[in-house]
Parts: C-alpha cells; structure tokens; sequence
C-alpha cells in the first residue's frame, strides 16, 4: 500500500455557515467562482501532489462520526476530476445509511449489492450522470450480512477491475466509530482521505478514529476540515445515523 502523505488541507467555509441537506446540490457546479469551490481545487492539487505516480486510484472517504460532510464532499471532488477529464466512478459503500442515491437523483436499486449477489449485470448497476459527468454505483438493497459483503472476493475484484477501467475509484463510506466497516474497507482502498467537520467531534474521539486507521496500517494521505465558519464557529447538518450516538460536548474541534 502506498505511504504518500497529502498535506493536511482546511475546506474553510465549505459551506460557509449556511445549512445544505440537499445532497444534490452540487457547489462546484452551481457557483463555480466561489470561494468553497476554489478551496476543492486545491484539494486536487494536493491531491495531483500526493499522487505524482498515479498509483493512488481507489481513495476511500471516512470520518469520525456522521454528518461531518463526506458525500458532499465526495460528490463535489468528484464532479471537479470529471471536469479535469478524469474517468470518475463513485461507490456508495455505506450500505448501513447510503447517500450517494440522493446525490445522483437516483433510486437506490440495481445498485452495489444487487450485482455481488448476482441479480444484475455489472453494466446495469454502474449509472451515469449526464449533469456531472461521472459513473457511480449506488449501495443497492439493504442487507444484514453487511460484514459478509464487505468481505466478498466478488467486491475485492470488483474494486480491481474499477481500478483498471478508472483514473479514480471514490468510495464514500461509513464513519470510524461505533461500526467497523471503514476498517473493512480500507483493505480495498490505497489511501484514504480523513473527513472532520469543525465542532462536531471530540478531539478524543476524532483521535480515536485516526488511531484505529493507524492501527490497522491504513494509509491516511489526507485530512479535510469541513463546515468551518470562520466567523462564528460551529455549524451542522444535523443528520443522525441511527447507530451512532452524537454527543457534542465542549471538547469539539474548534
């Protein structure tokens, strides 16, 4: 697994204090001048930087906690490589509280977990998105044996036949805390890039999600801020997932 570093980068104002739950409101589409989407081109030029070999193609999305902006942030960056004419597909590999569906304007079937368990072709679960220019996969119906897909040798050698069809394999996938499928998929991924939203979790726990990365030798090659208000300070979505327990107390990242 690659060890290169992206240097640690603040999305200020990604949203700029103003509260987004429309997942498909695509910023760096809709205001292209902007502040924020200046802030994701430098991403990428980190991100070019970080990846001078190209051997960085599968890069996973993780954070501590939900709600932190991750699949705003996928769909944004994503959208940004495909402009650069980069081939792009987006995975949504949150198969517990997926996005991706809502980003995409798609329903959530046909998607991820239909093809590995044999119902559809490869060609009928990945979508195209003739408004961003990119391929994505939604998660697909739902399923109990999470641990059991994310383990399939069916996904490994998805992922690798992506990996061969693609300049970038994003997967957009669960927090660290409370539910080990990041750590899963990480063995699929060659770097991940860290998601934390200011005021949204404690230091000890966003700590904590980055030891557990560290521990499993995960590649961390980055870490956003996102939701930073650089005037006043904190700011939310306020979406839960229903198997984590926010619990927002003075020891936030500020």
């Amino acid at each position: 697994m690659a060890k290169k570093k992206l240097k640690n980068f603040s999305i200020d104002r990604l949203i700029n204090g103003e509260r987004i739950e429309k997942y498909d409101y695509i910023i760096t589409k809709q205001d292209p001048l902007s502040f924020v989407t200046e802030s994701f081109q430098k991403v990428i030029i980190n991100l070019d930087y970080a990846n001078v070999d190209g051997d960085l193609k599968v890069i996973q999305f993780t954070s501590t906690l939900p709600s932190e902006g991750k699949s705003t942030f996928v769909s944004n960056l994503s959208y940004l490589l495909g402009q650069r004419g980069k081939k792009v597909i987006v995975i949504d590999l949150d198969l517990r509280k997926p996005k991706m569906n809502r980003v995409f304007g798609s329903p959530n079937k046909d998607g991820l977990t239909d093809y590995l368990s044999g119902k559809v072709s490869l060609e009928k679960a990945i979508n195209h998105s003739e408004d961003l220019g990119i391929d994505f996969m939604t998660s697909g119906e739902k399923t109990s044996a999470i641990i059991n897909v994310l383990e399939a040798k069916k996904l490994q050698d998805l992922i690798a036949q992506l990996k061969e069809e693609y300049d970038y394999v994003l997967l957009d996938t669960p927090p660290v805390i409370a539910v080990s499928d990041a750590l899963y998929i990480s063995k699929l991924a060659d770097g991940v890039i860290f998601v934390v939203a200011q005021g949204k979790a404690k230091k000890s726990v966003v700590r904590e999600a980055v030891s557990n990365l560290k521990n499993h030798g995960i590649n961390i090659i980055g870490l956003v801020l996102t939701q930073v208000d650089l005037k006043s300070g904190v700011y939310g979505y306020g979406q839960n997932y229903a198997y984590y327990s926010d619990d927002d107390d003075d020891d936030d990242i500020k």
